[in-house]
């Protein structure tokens, strides 16, 4: 490793610890920063992880069909959400303070789930997150904590259930239009120092879109040993597999077009790409078929007073394509694609020392992918390379460490300092050597003038390296003379904020940011051979978030939500598009209100409301300059669910966009109009 010297001397600090510790004082202010439990979304107040995240409870989101994490996330403020139709695999699908996949972590239980996103694949596929398995999501916006790197966007952790000392058993089944069916299940259970939890879920839809259809299977295996004293050992297994249609153009101008299904655009969602004759064009029964293996271990343990954490993550996917062209209906091409093959590692420990929490860690993620194997080409019907290909396991690889300290220096005043070294290297055989080692420092001033107010000040280094896909087509895509050299994304992020609790049990947050980032990555399509990608000068984002949770009376609660966010560049070269100082298809305002009745029996009613500003979306880029629009748009969602075996049987009803508005997530894809489902749910 390159800067192996640096990592040992971050990492050995923990070791140099004193070991006096003071209890007594954590208690302390742990009783003065207790969480307030509101709506759904908990933002709590401990050490500066919590300050910085909002834990989101799952388990009212699974009362839907289809429930994927991105509907978990869908009324959050500082989120946009970008879906195609029901099911639909997409890339940015859901934005951090306008910052797509490839620019923040998403984690399953502390590990990274973010692949190569080459070959068709993508850096998360949300469409294969179900939530039988899963607890609660965590998200943490903006790069503040030198524990988490190679973001700009922030965090979004998904914890899965433990095993629980009784045993559980959840069987819930559903239906919704377009012939949508939904079926999982959940067995858990703790005996001694043993636990296991195992779920499964079973999808399939036939889509609102022409060649929409979808059908997904899924398991989870979680084994666990506790130790005597704290800490456990764990061993997890997720599996994914599914059959998704690929979405056929279908417009009013065109010989092909199918007035049983809503005009929009066609998507291939696969790689690498091809061209087609003239006169040809993607045809019904195209498909793909993809299998996905998540593999974690996780040691946590308590030795010589330091609470350690060890882990090791293998991710895997492997997926077939068979492409139809739509005049002859024949089938034009049959392959097999390893888009991701990733491995990690992590090692981190943990002490409090007088009113300091000290933590300092190692880690190494890298990324690839297997190979390409073409079974069939019916070249009369396409253009392009059909080439064979060997894996690339490795083709980045980014080492790691990190040191920060929580330091409680006054009774209403917490400091935080983080210290953060990244090792990236990307080297393949087509495009050159690109290394980068960049150090980020991290600094957070969290103050509580009086007991109900909290507020903090965070100012924060933060980098992103280029994805493969950015890294590969930089040198086989269009190479303009006066680009500059492929370099990572450098950033400097400012925010401020505070919560206030107003009375009893309502509380109010605010917060304001702002990140200034240099050499942004530019990605375009339409410039031969593909597609062109470069580094940005400049580009600022700048945002306002307010968040209001409310227990209104008794069983009634409430939220509401509203988020700015603009955005500005300089120096975009090739920018030819009528919206030149803006970077994407952001809505400048948002708003999320929404109220529910719940009993501790389980009953529970629930309305909510998303209003989403208009958006410009810059299309095409070498031969037009053309933007397209989204309007803006008003979506309600209802749901109730009432139990009828007290403790142990439920049914529930639903229905999503009841005032049956036209609205898109994503240019050129309509969303389905009012949509009713149901389902039950046993649980013993």
């Amino acid at each position: 490793m390159k800067n192996l010297r640096l990592i040992v001397v971050l990492f050995g600090v923990l070791g140099l610890i004193s070991p006096s510790v003071s209890f007594a004082y954590e208690k302390k202010i742990e009783e003065e920063k207790k969480p307030v439990t509101l709506e759904q979304i908990v933002v709590k107040a401990l050490g500066t992880e919590e300050k910085l995240k909002a834990d989101v409870p799952v388990l009212e989101s699974t009362y839907q069909v289809g429930v994927t994490a991105v509907d978990v996330l869908d009324t959050m403020s500082g989120i946009d959400i970008g879906r195609q139709s029901l099911g639909t695999p997409d890339n940015s699908m859901v934005k951090i303070r306008g910052l797509g996949e490839d620019r923040y972590i998403v984690n399953f239980d502390g590990s990274p789930l973010t692949g190569a996103g080459v070959c068709g694949g993508y850096y998360v596929d949300w469409s294969m997150l179900s939530l039988q398995d899963v607890e609660k999501i965590e998200v943490i916006k903006g790069a503040g904590l030198a524990e988490y790197g190679n973001t700009l966007g922030g965090v979004i952790n998904i914890v899965p259930r433990e095993p629980t000392e009784k045993l559980e058993f959840k069987f819930a089944a559903g239906a919704k239009e377009y012939d949508t069916y939904d079926t999982r299940v959940l067995i858990s259970k703790r005996t001694g120092r043993f636990g296991f939890a195992i779920s499964g879920g079973y999808l399939e839809s036939d889509g609102y879109l022409r060649n929409n259809y979808l059908e997904r299977k899924d398991a989870s295996v979680y084994l666990s040993y506790y130790f005597p004293d704290e800490g456990k050992l764990k061993i997890g297994m997720r599996h994914n597999d599914g059959k998704y249609g690929m979405v056929v153009e279908n417009r009013r101008n065109s010989p092909y077009y199918n007035d049983d299904y809503p005009e929009s655009d066609g998507d291939r969602l696969v790689g690498p790409g091809f061209g087609w004759q003239p006169g040809g064009s993607l045809g019904d029964r195209s498909y793909y078929w993809k299998e996905r293996y998540e593999w974690d271990a996780i040691l946590e343990k308590s030795l010589l007073g330091i609470d350690w954490d060890a882990r090791y993550y293998l991710r895997y996917e492997d997926r077939t394509d068979y492409i139809y062209e739509q005049s002859s209906g024949n089938l034009v091409i049959e392959r097999d694609i390893s888009s991701d093959y990733s491995w990690g590692w992590g090692f981190k420990g943990e002490k409090v020392v007088s009113n300091h929490t000290l933590k300092a860690g190692i880690e190494g993620n890298y990324l690839g992918y297997g190979g390409i194997t073409y079974k069939y080409v019916d070249r009369s019907h396409l253009q392009g390379r059909f080439e064979d290909s060997g894996h690339k396991h490795e083709l980045s690889k980014v080492n790691s460490a990190f040191i920060q300290d929580h330091w409680s220096l006054l009774s209403n005043l917490d400091i935080y300092l983080g210290l953060r070294v990244d090792d990236y290297r990307a080297d393949c055989d087509d495009c050159g050597l690109v290394e980068a080692t960049p150090v980020s420092p991290k600094f957070g001033l969290y103050y509580f003038p009086i007991s109900n107010l909290e507020t903090f000040i965070t100012v924060a280094r933060a980098v992103n390296f280029p994805t493969i896909p950015k890294y590969y087509w930089y040198y086989n895509g269009y190479q303009p003379t006066d680009r500059k050299s492929l370099t990572f994304e450098d950033a400097v992020q400012y925010e401020i904020g505070g919560t206030y609790k107003v009375l009893k049990d309502t509380s109010i947050s605010t917060k304001i940011y702002h990140y200034d980032i240099d050499n942004y990555l530019r990605w375009i399509f339409g410039y031969r051979p593909s597609r062109v990608v470069y580094n940005i000068n400049n580009v600022e984002l700048t945002g306002f978030e307010v968040d209001i949770n409310s227990k209104i009376y008794n069983n009634i609660f409430a939220f509401a939500n509203y988020t700015y966010q603009i955005t500005d560049k300089e120096g975009d070269i090739l920018d030819r598009s009528n919206i030149s100082d803006e970077i994407s298809e952001l809505p400048e305002h948002k708003v999320n209100v929404g109220i529910k009745y719940q009993r501790d029996d389980g009953a529970l009613a629930r309305l909510t409301l998303k209003w989403v500003d208009s958006r410009e979306v810059p299309i095409g880029a070498s031969n037009i300059s053309d933007t397209g629009k989204m309007d803006s748009y008003f979506l309600l969602n209802g749901m109730i669910k009432y139990p009828v075996i007290k403790e142990h049987g439920y049914v529930y009803v639903g229905c999503e966009n009841i005032l049956d508005k036209e609205y898109e997530e994503s240019y050129g894809y309509p969303m389905p109009g009012r949509m009713l489902y149901g389902g039950i749910e046993i649980k013993f």
